[in-house]
């Protein structure tokens, strides 16, 4: 996790918990979240910076509880935050402090340039962390022994770290994670790594319940998966950018399957290395034309032989003989003189 620097932003030698911070605040979160306020600036008034790690390790949370905890009192406006390259800055402000309009509208651009600290990243748990979510919740325990039977082995620390990060980092239920875990193992995708991707995927597709994964998975079978496929990608997941492509191709332009298939085929029979931007000319073309069946595909199929060959008639070359002027001869003419001339010459 990134560093984390802490100082208090008002005159403060004691620590003095006023009133309306018990009467106003404490009732409206999560109860670790004053705990985590109150002993962090107990520890700064001592003269010493408590990381995120530490806190989590002190009361038992990983550092995204932390973290959100930090962002629960911003919003409060009990302590600003920056956030940049090296970490964040949390700086305690007065219970009572009053905003004017000025630092208001400075607030607000300071949250505009320095968004919340989503963990990009996956949190790193300790060993002790691990061993106490594991312990407390039943649905953790099952969470990891379910891991175990889809990855065919026990569970590493590194292990239990990612698929914990599937339901702490990624926010995805207990219930969803173990699904994906069967329709991984369905398809024999056993590596962790994989499942890993999967789980952000479906995590970015704001997958919430069991019924919504249900309905994302029959889609990616049914659609992703034949595409995939006619493109010559038998295995693996779908990018972000192959998925933007066949969501156009699927929703946006309503393409039958079907259609779609057979631009993926006409590409992978044209060039040596299919890719989806060919594929997109393909149907971006038909799109225009208005194709939504086989039959359409074959007329447009035959109007564009039709135009080709009216381009590329090949025309007569110019030469001498072609540009020359053809006389206009009365051979009848001729023939006449010929016999006047014969008849003459025999008397």
């Amino acid at each position: 996790m990134s560093d984390v620097n802490m100082k208090i932003g008002y005159k403060c030698s004691s620590l003095e918990i006023p009133f309306n911070f018990i009467d106003d605040y404490i009732a409206d979160c999560l109860p670790v979240y004053p705990l985590i306020y109150i002993w962090s600036l107990r520890r700064l008034l001592d003269g010493e910076v408590p990381s995120f790690q530490e806190i989590g390790e002190h009361f038992r949370v990983t550092e995204s509880d932390v973290i959100r905890a930090w962002r629960h009192w911003e919003k409060e406006r009990l302590v600003s935050i920056i956030s940049g390259k090296q970490g964040m800055e949390i700086t305690f402000l007065p219970v009572n402090k009053k905003f004017s309009e000025t630092t208001e509208a400075l607030h607000e651009n300071i949250q505009d340039a320095n968004p919340a600290a989503v963990v990009h990243s996956r949190p790193q748990y300790t060993a002790q962390e691990l061993a106490c979510y594991r312990s407390d919740s039943r649905d953790v325990e099952r969470l990891f022994s379910r891991a175990e039977k889809t990855l065919g082995k026990l569970l590493s620390y590194n292990d239990m770290t990612v698929i914990f990060g599937f339901h702490d980092w990624l926010r995805l239920p207990i219930e969803v994670i173990e699904y994906l875990l069967t329709y991984c193992e369905e398809n024999e995708h056993r590596n962790l790594r994989y499942i890993e991707k999967c789980a952000m995927d479906w995590a970015d597709n704001d997958i919430k319940d069991l019924e919504t994964a249900l309905l994302y998975v029959q889609n990616f079978d049914r659609n992703y998966r034949e595409i995939l496929r006619h493109m010559g990608q038998v295995s693996g997941y779908p990018t972000p950018t192959h998925r933007k492509f066949m969501n156009k191709w699927l929703y946006t332009w309503n393409f039958p399957l079907e259609i779609i298939t057979e631009a993926c085929d006409r590409c992978v029979e044209q060039i040596t290395k299919p890719n989806f931007k060919y594929v997109d000319k393909i149907l971006s073309e038909w799109h225009k034309k208005g194709v939504l069946t086989m039959e359409d595909i074959n007329a447009a199929d035959e109007d564009f032989e039709t135009k080709q060959k009216n381009i590329l008639r090949p025309l007569p070359k110019p030469n001498r003989f072609i540009n020359f002027n053809q006389r206009d001869i009365d051979f009848d003419k001729y023939e006449k003189m010929e016999r006047a001339y014969l008849e003459q010459k025999y008397k």
